[in-house]
């Protein structure tokens, strides 16, 4: 269990570095408040403090045994990679499609292969995470997302 633990908070460390370096090609603050690199500087701080933390507790905490479901079934490995998979989909259609059609079929496919299938819970919740998110961050809040080719 160390040995997971030390790989992870390394990865960790490493992911915090580069944000950090990220965030210092930003503007760290602007005449208006916090600039662009204001957040991921100190997204990219508390990240490697938690990574450091997480690197101390495995290398001084007594060592354990790993659990018996440490690693996922074959089920949840289809599920992990049924969510990987939407992320990567979301990421490719989201200009093209726009924001509100592609989390519709997000929300729709991830709802429906995780196990919720109810005809009434299912387009509810996926008609108020896209139309509704989108019409919340758009009209309300004056937050640009992406309308996509068809306009939707």
């Amino acid at each position: 269990m160390r040995r997971s633990y030390l790989i992870t908070s390394a990865l960790l460390f490493v992911l915090a570095l580069a944000t950090g370096v990220g965030a210092l090609k930003l503007q760290y603050y602007t005449h208006l408040g916090p600039g662009p690199g204001f957040f991921a500087f100190w997204l990219s701080v508390f990240l490697g403090v938690a990574a450091l933390a997480m690197a101390a507790d495995a290398l001084y905490k007594p060592q354990a045994a790993l659990p018996a479901d440490f690693f996922p079934s074959r089920d949840g490995l289809r599920k992990i990679g049924t969510v990987v998979l939407a992320l990567v989909l979301v990421i490719a259609l989201l200009e093209p499609l726009g924001f509100r059609l592609t989390m519709l079929a997000m929300y729709l496919a991830l709802l429906w292969s995780l196990g919720q299938r109810g005809w009434v819970v299912v387009p509810v919740i996926s008609l108020a995470g896209s139309f509704g998110l989108y019409q919340l961050f758009v009209q309300w809040l004056g937050v640009p997302l992406p309308i996509g080719k068809l306009g939707i």
